[in-house]
């Protein structure tokens, strides 16, 4: 594409000398000082007096006279900076009235994501031959205000290889359909446009930026284990595209087309992700254990509807778990999500900046700067507080990453400025390299602090916060540098083949690497890859992504028949998420069906072939129908999910304080039916909540109303951990004493895991529990169950020897027991009673996957809801047998 130069009678010399003629009025973009230099000079000549009288006329491009013949131009002054000028006087060929034109440039596909404007796209048909989808006529074609960095700012300097070289062949006349809309682009002091070098929009050294973060990322998760902080340039490079883009778009007044970009960018991303998805479904049921399988075929489906990020947060998963054995294949689809929610919302986004410049004859790049602004400070301020709240939470959400895609924008959107300032890359000097060695300085900067960011940066505890600024305005510092042009410089680097090579196959890589990684370490029974295994990963890693990018993501980006139609990459799309959704489905259903059926049958059975803990209990024996052949209770691809969740809201007459977190935790677990029934409300983490099923079997042969307002990750007690905790806690002893509760049931101590410490009664219970028992509420405290180094439930499934002994994650005896008497001496109210159902869960001090064809754990530390409810006759023996009893009882 050719860019514009300013007219003969702008400030330029004419050919053959003649003066420039004076210019109408001072141009926007052209400091005033340098206008009266040019009024001053300027003097009126029969050729200006030509170009004023034709200004309104069609006029012809001729190929200019041969060097050689042209006469010599006098030379320029210091205020006057001469520029190019064309030859306008028409030809034989060519009648008086047409005009000079460029052709026109084909239309461009929308904006990839991956991709840089003018990098391996093909360009698609011309508009007339394309049917747009419906929906394209959102933005109204009106011209957008000129920009002032494109206004003909500053004259150019002379180019002497363009004075001396040969003419420029003639342009082909102008086509009916383009006079128009070249009288209304040229205005009486509009530039003609000239055959001159464009700025690309194309920049070598985004990709390979785009590359060293990709590299970032590999490296750091194969052989370190550590998170980079590529993933962050990532997003901010690809709200820097993607804006950049829809700006111009705004700002030359065309349509945004925001069906066709969506169209236009899943139908490259799905794909690639859907053979990726299915290739980690096929590998999950060869490789990895039933427990599991359920669990990972939610998050390939998440995964496919970009939605994964989401399922992580809510399961609380630790991305930073230092055994990647253990790890999810699709977790990696986290930041892939994110990125597909903001390229759904991004374009809306333009949408309304359009409407708002319609309606308020605004210009475009202020008001997306005011939008996209706004946007970065709300989520940065969002993400540091819930980053020091909730930091596994927060490392998923979406809100408090669109600050990273918000700075990505504001950056794009004040670059040509910061470009105007440095004097480089001018749409009306390309050639200008201003600051160059400043720049490459600065480029080598932001590179190093890029690299280092992994290292230095505590991101297990601080991202996504304000930290995760360092690696992102090291990027944008490396953006800003530039292409300097020099020897030495880090845009050198970046723009080398290999780096390039490696960007484009960038997305392929992101994909395939995790997956690959977590696969390996499960096959070779490792929980990370050493140096060699790493390096045969990353090397696996990078040959696969090639084979995926030539064999199926660069033919659907360069298919042109895709383009001819929308609804063809709109089908595309489709069948991809179409594939992922019913082979997850498929089997989803297939499981559920076994596990309904077997469950029936249990059932059925009334405990008879899965009597669980019933079979410890003095005096059981097994019943004559037992089946030997039963399968243990649950199935392991149930196991996961067979973890307590109460749904049940509290009824009205339950005084819920306002303003707390009570309301959302507060649920019935039994409730006999009468008004005097006492009232026991239990609480803490989920051990508290996973004995929930023990206490509701018990609570029918009781006669207790049981009200829970048990939490996860928050144990009773809890004052040194997170902030929120305390102060839950505070609102439960309340919510106890304005209930009148007739009694109180917690678990009061923590196991360790085996090597970790020892168990101890949980910190601030000490302080929390004389305020129940000075109200007058006896407290029941549970002790905790073991802790294993390993997964209880993958270990059956794996068929290794699972028996773990129960001392190394418990104390010699209950350390809950010399507390309760040292604070029921204290009270002259209630008192606190221990219970410890160890020898009900690890019978003979020996933990068994297994008691009575029932699955003990649901994880390493967490008890199945089918074992719990088995240890409702042991939970109401070690009641009975305590003496504990509520106050109304």
């Amino acid at each position: 594409m050719t860019q514009e130069r300013p007219e003969a009678d702008a400030g330029t010399a004419g050919p053959g000398g003649t003066p420039p003629a004076a210019p109408r009025g001072r141009r926007r973009g052209t400091p005033r000082p340098e206008q009266e230099e040019l009024r001053s000079a300027a003097r009126p000549t029969a050729r200006a007096a030509a170009h004023r009288h034709a200004r309104g006329r069609r006029r012809a491009d001729v190929p200019a006279a041969p060097a050689s013949e042209a006469p010599a131009a006098p030379a320029a002054s210091a205020s006057e900076a001469p520029t190019i000028v064309v030859d306008t006087a028409p030809t034989p060929d060519a009648p008086a009235d047409a005009v000079p034109e460029d052709p026109a440039p084909p239309s461009t596909p929308a904006p990839d994501p991956w991709l840089q404007d003018g990098k391996d796209d093909d360009p698609s048909p011309p508009e007339d031959e394309t049917p747009a989808p419906p929906g394209e006529d959102l933005v109204a074609d009106d011209p957008a205000p000129p920009r002032e960095d494109l206004a003909a700012a500053d004259p150019s300097p002379p180019r002497e290889d363009l004075a001396d070289g040969p003419a420029p062949a003639p342009a082909a006349a102008a086509t009916p359909g383009r006079r128009r809309a070249d009288a209304e682009r040229t205005s009486p002091a509009a530039p003609i446009a000239v055959d001159a070098p464009a700025v690309s929009t194309f920049r070598p050294e985004l990709q390979g930026l785009r590359a060293v973060a990709i590299l970032m990322v590999v490296c750091y998760h194969i052989w370190f284990g550590r998170v980079s902080g590529g993933v962050d340039i990532f997003l901010l490079i690809s709200a820097f595209l993607l804006t950049g883009s829809f700006a111009r778009k705004l700002e030359t007044g065309r349509p945004l087309q925001v069906p066709s970009y969506w169209i236009h960018v899943f139908t490259r991303l799905l794909p690639p992700a859907a053979l990726v998805i299915l290739g980690s479904l096929a590998a999950t049921s060869a490789l990895l254990p039933r427990t599991r399988w359920r669990e990972l075929i939610d998050e390939a489906m998440a995964s496919g509807v970009y939605g994964e990020n989401w399922l992580l947060a809510a399961r609380s998963v630790d991305y930073y778990a230092a055994d990647h054995a253990t790890a999810s294949p699709f977790q990696h689809f986290w930041s892939l999500s994110i990125q597909g929610q903001v390229f759904l919302l991004w374009p809306l986004l333009f949408l309304l900046a359009a409407l708002v410049c319609r309606r308020t004859r605004l210009r475009p790049r202020p008001v997306l700067l005011v939008l996209f602004g706004a946007v970065t400070v709300v989520s940065l301020a969002w993400s540091v507080h819930l980053t020091a709240a909730d930091q596994t939470f927060a490392y998923f959400d979406t809100r408090t990453r669109l600050w990273e895609f918000g700075l990505g924008s504001v950056m794009a959107l004040v670059l040509p400025s910061i470009e105007q300032r440095l004097r480089f890359r001018l749409p009306q000097d390309p050639a200008a390299n201003g600051h160059a060695r400043g720049r490459a300085a600065a480029g080598w900067i932001g590179l190093a602090l890029i690299l280092s960011a992994g290292w230095v940066i505590d991101v297990e505890g601080a991202f996504p916060g304000y930290v995760a600024l360092w690696p992102l305005l090291a990027a944008a510092v490396v953006i800003i540098a530039g292409p300097t042009g020099t020897r030495w410089g880090a845009d050198r680097l970046l723009s080398s083949r290999p780096l390039q090579w490696l960007g484009d196959i960038s997305y392929a890589l992101y994909l395939v690497h995790w997956p690959l990684l977590v696969f390996t370490l499960v096959a070779t029974g490792t929980g990370h890859a050493g140096p060699l295994l790493g390096t045969g990963l990353v090397t696996a890693s990078i040959a696969l992504a090639w084979l995926v990018t030539v064999a199926l993501d660069r033919p659907i980006r360069t298919s042109r028949r895709l383009r001819e139609r929308w609804w063809r990459g709109a089908l595309v799309a489709v069948l991809a998420l179409a594939l992922i959704l019913a082979t997850a489905l498929t089997w989803r259903a297939n499981l559920d069906q076994q596990g309904q059926q077997l469950e029936q049958a249990a059932a059925a059975a009334e405990w008879i072939d899965n009597p669980g803990a019933r079979v410890l209990e003095d005096g059981y024996t097994p019943s004559p129908g037992i089946d030997p052949a039963a399968p243990a209770l649950p199935l392991p691809q149930d196991l996961p999910g067979d973890m307590f969740r109460p749904d049940v809201p509290c009824r009205e007459d339950i005084i819920v304080p306002t303003g707390g977190d009570i309301a959302a935790f507060c649920s019935e677990i039994h409730d006999p039916g009468t008004a005097d029934a006492p009232l026991v409300i239990v609480s803490g983490n989920s051990h508290a909540m996973q004995a929930l099923p023990m206490i509701q079997a018990a609570a029918q042969d009781l006669g207790w109303r049981v009200i829970t307002v048990a939490r996860p990750q928050c144990a009773f007690g809890e004052t040194t951990g997170i902030s929120w905790c305390a102060q839950y806690n505070e609102q439960v002893v309340d919510f106890v004493r304005d209930n009148d509760a007739d009694a109180f049931i917690t678990v009061g101590t923590r196991s360790a895991v085996p090597g970790r410490g020892s168990e101890q009664v949980v910190d601030g219970f000490a302080a929390l529990a004389p305020q129940l028992l000075d109200a007058g509420v006896p407290i029941l405290s549970l002790r905790d169950n073991p802790r294993f180094a390993v997964d209880m439930a993958e270990c059956v499934a794996e068929g290794t020897d699972c028996d773990t002994p129960a001392h190394p994650s418990l104390a010699p005896f209950d350390p809950m027991i010399p507390l309760a008497l040292r604070l029921n001496q204290e009270s002259s109210g209630a008192r606190i009673t221990t219970i410890d159902l160890t020898s009900r869960i690890c019978p003979g001090g020996t933990c068994t996957p297994e008691v009575g064809n029932v699955h003990v754990f649901v994880d390493s530390n967490h008890l199945s809801t089918t074992y719990s409810a088995s240890l409702g006759g042991a939970f109401h023996d070690a009641v009975d047998a305590s003496g504990f009893a509520p106050a109304s009882a």
